[in-house]
């Protein structure tokens, strides 16, 4: 018999300590300022209303839940929730997550429930509406079901392997043939997190394959576009809906007590188009707080925000010039390579970290002298001090997928002159 009590109190301990920050950084030798920010659970979503098949035929109601009841509602017949980069989809997986294992941890080992109750009920937890399935009623899907959080941006072999590796990562192994029969016997609640970011048609084909075969296990899908990996014919979407104008002002404010309402009279109309997802509006209070004025374009946004990851490290921490002389560059060239995959479909957000030595070293071919040795200490230092980490399966990877686009459109603007003169120069 499975002891599911070391897995689920590794969920709870992990996750309740991950959700004290909403942040994308943690830069070695430096203190984190631990901010909280309400709006967690005040997301949004929509259901997303099929296209009519015959003209004349009913619309039917558009339902406006928060994105928590939206996902549980709708778990047990598979739900794909969509919305725009940086939007709140894998935060809302990964609260989903805590939540389904406090309860389900409550529900499977009740005895000497209210000590366990009281290790999670931290000050970072209380004002994010913690949902407790003995304090509030079990308004959650754990009734015996095991969460486990299926990132796609790991595929390597298969969603068998995915669903494996996370367990073991949180102190539980099994086999894939005891993984099967869990399946069977739909003990799973899977969060399968980025559709989009599958490398490749294979693995679409394979997940989706995976969803119809286990279509009785409740599975929660996300995506960030229709457009990219499709939709695994999942019926029901729910797409997010973007912060309101109080919900930024809010946010601002939770961020920034003392800067706050400087950075809002700066933004003024801004506000809606600069800071529309909590990613942006992060990265917007993360800049203000530095420089005291807000950039001018999103483009700016980007940029700024990347570079001061080149500026910010304290005096004591010990950093070759040679090795940040090359951080952009590196960093451009890294996200150029995963982005540019064989087929047109092909990206990557997460590669082995032996490929990513290799890609700088190859890069750096020709401009220093023992390139190897740099490349490998820039990448240490990149780890350590600024936007990428190390992934599930000792991966790299940004540490969020619209960083490592910023970066690949940086490269691809140095490119731009070279490919405008090529295209002048061909026949006509």
């Amino acid at each position: 018999m499975i002891d599911w009590k070391p897995y689920l109190e590794a969920l709870c301990n992990q996750y309740a300590q991950w959700w004290k920050v909403y942040t994308l950084t943690d830069v070695v030798g430096r203190q984190r300022v631990e901010v909280e920010s309400p709006l967690l659970l005040d997301f949004m979503v929509e259901t997303v209303q099929p296209a009519k098949e015959q003209p004349g035929e009913a619309q039917q109601k558009t339902e406006r839940l928060g994105v928590l009841e939206g996902l549980r509602k709708y778990a047990a017949d598979h739900v794909l929730l969509v919305g725009r980069p940086g939007s709140g989809k894998s935060t809302a997986l990964a609260r989903l997550l805590l939540e389904e294992a406090q309860a389900s941890r409550e529900i499977n080992f009740p005895a000497d429930s209210e000590s366990r109750l009281k290790t999670t009920q931290s000050a970072a937890l209380s004002p994010l509406k913690r949902t407790s399935a003995m304090s509030q009623g079990i308004d959650s899907l754990a009734d015996s079901r095991i969460p486990v959080l299926v990132e796609l941006r790991y595929y390597q072999t298969s969603v068998l392997d995915l669903i494996r590796d996370f367990l073991k990562q949180h102190g539980l192994f099994l086999n894939t043939s005891e993984i099967e029969r869990l399946l069977f016997e739909k003990r799973f609640l899977l969060l399968v997190d980025g559709i989009n970011e599958l490398p490749w048609e294979a693995a679409r084909r394979d997940l989706k394959a995976f969803r119809q075969t286990n279509a009785a296990t409740p599975m929660i899908f996300t995506t960030r576009d229709l457009g990219v990996g499709g939709d695994l014919d999942i019926a029901k979407k729910l797409e997010m809906q973007p912060l309101s104008e109080a919900q930024m002002q809010q946010f601002v404010r939770a961020y920034l007590p003392q800067q706050g309402e400087q950075m809002l009279r700066q933004l003024g109309s801004r506000l809606r188009e600069l800071g529309e997802t909590p990613l942006l509006l992060w990265m917007l209070c993360s800049l203000f707080k530095a420089r005291g004025k807000v950039p001018p374009n999103l483009a700016l946004v980007f940029r700024q925000f990347g570079l001061s990851y080149d500026r910010k490290l304290k005096q004591d921490i010990l950093i070759s010039k040679e090795s940040r002389r090359w951080w952009h560059r590196l960093l451009e060239q890294l996200a150029w390579v995963m982005t540019s995959g064989k087929e047109k479909t092909e990206l990557q957000v997460a590669i082995p970290r032996q490929k990513a030595q290799a890609v700088l070293t190859e890069f750096l071919a020709g401009k220093v002298a023992h390139p190897e040795d740099c490349a490998f200490c820039c990448l240490e230092d990149l780890l350590n001090h600024h936007l990428i980490q190390l992934g599930a399966g000792n991966q790299i990877e940004f540490r969020h997928q619209l960083i490592q686009e910023y970066y690949m459109a940086e490269s691809l603007l140095k490119l731009l002159p070279s490919l405008s003169y090529k295209k002048s120069q061909k026949p006509k």
